[in-house]
């Protein structure tokens, strides 16, 4: 263990990197994962690490103690860490920009716009930020004790975190508001009937499951399967013209080794040996 992922697990993030899969696993289970100040910048770090990394070719993220996390921890006074210099006084009102720049939202971007395919294993409680963080996964193994809510409407807060955008691109504007406007948690076998998750399984496997998927999204075109999540990603706030174009650009800097390596591999009839290049 360095001393940046020691500093990690002080914080409650346990990071480990293990066949090209970086694993992130929340660890404040007396809180049920809820996040802290602390917790958050763990994660931040550890996201950029996975970005850079040539090494981590794909991540899962997971909670430990039986939840995912239960949200941002509301023990704290202060919900978002605004520098001294940007307070005014005793005036605990946000602007708007230090929202955007010191809010939880970040955590939120940087697994979206991450370059690396993010795999979450969700079981018990993913409520308010820890279904948000969840949805913004590209894929989500769920386990059958799993509960999916947007917890805000109770706390009489609007959609944060960037519910909204989120919940409506992973079901139907119906279901998202049912799940928004009542704030009653969906059980698993339920998400994965309304399409909120990829699969549902036993609470025993769902590790396991999720490991299988990052690992081999770790063997597979890292630098195009970035490519492919991002043109997904943006593909609902494009016209087909826009993607057209995106289509082009990444074919340009995506024909790379492994490329040539898929065309040779099906020319000689075998499965391709992909390097992550």
């Amino acid at each position: 263990m360095t001393s940046e992922t020691s500093a990690w697990a002080s914080a409650g993030l346990d990071f480990s990197v293990k066949n090209n899969v970086a694993i992130l696993t929340l660890n404040r289970p007396r809180v049920k994962n809820a996040v802290h100040h602390p917790l958050r910048n763990a994660i931040l770090a550890a996201l950029d690490e996975v970005h850079h990394s040539p090494d981590i070719r794909a991540a899962l993220i997971t909670g430990a103690g039986g939840a995912f996390s239960s949200g941002a921890d509301l023990s704290q006074a202060d919900p978002i860490e605004i520098p001294p210099e940007r307070r005014r006084g005793t005036d605990t009102n946000i602007r708007r920009e230090d929202g955007l720049a010191y809010g939880w939202w970040r955590l939120i971007q940087r697994v979206w716009e991450n370059s690396k395919p993010i795999v979450a294993a969700v079981d018990g409680a993913a409520y308010g930020f820890g279904c948000n963080f969840a949805l913004a996964c590209d894929l989500i193994i769920a386990g059958e004790s799993a509960r999916f809510c947007e917890i805000f409407v109770q706390r009489g807060l609007p959609l944060e975190a960037g519910g909204a955008y989120l919940l409506t691109r992973s079901v139907s504007p119906v279901r998202a508001r049912e799940i928004a406007l009542f704030g009653d948690p969906v059980p698993g076998r339920l998400a994965e009937e309304w399409g909120l998750v990829n699969r549902c399984v036993p609470d025993d496997q769902v590790l396991t499951v999720a490991t299988e998927w990052a690992e081999r999204l770790a063997r597979g075109a890292t630098i195009n399967i970035g490519h492919i999540k991002s043109q997904i990603n943006a593909g609902l706030d494009m016209n087909i013209q826009q993607t057209w174009r995106d289509e082009v650009t990444y074919l340009g800097i995506g024909a790379g080794s492994d490329s040539a390596e898929a065309m040779a591999a099906f020319k000689e009839k075998r499965p391709p040996r992909f390097t992550g290049r």
